[in-house]
């Protein structure tokens, strides 16, 4: 029979936080708190379409990559996290269903 095992072995990343993000007509962030100690945030889309970017600068509704109702955006890296950054297209406000791993 097999030893135990480290599950940390199979699992480096771990969940620590969820945040559902309200994304409006204005660009925002994931919020500072929970971003500042991430390693991956996988978000959902849901709602309407969402433009994004993740070099700091703030998307507006017709620059930054489009994400629809459904998709999964996999941000990688603390620093990328950190300076993500969404906004609604329309005039329909979208929500972002995010967890974040380390």
């Amino acid at each position: 029979m097999p030893g135990p095992f480290d599950q940390l072995d199979f699992y480096p990343l771990r969940t620590f936080a969820f945040e559902a993000l309200a994304v409006a007509g204005t660009s925002i962030g994931f919020t500072a708190a929970t971003a500042t100690s991430a390693k991956l945030a996988v978000a959902k889309v849901e709602s309407a379409q969402i433009r994004y970017r993740t070099d700091g600068t703030a998307p507006t509704a017709t620059v930054g990559i489009i994400a629809d109702p459904g998709d999964v955006i996999l941000v990688y890296g603390s620093a990328d996290v950190l300076a993500f950054r969404a906004i609604r297209t329309g005039g329909v406000s979208a929500t972002l269903s995010s967890e974040f791993l380390r």
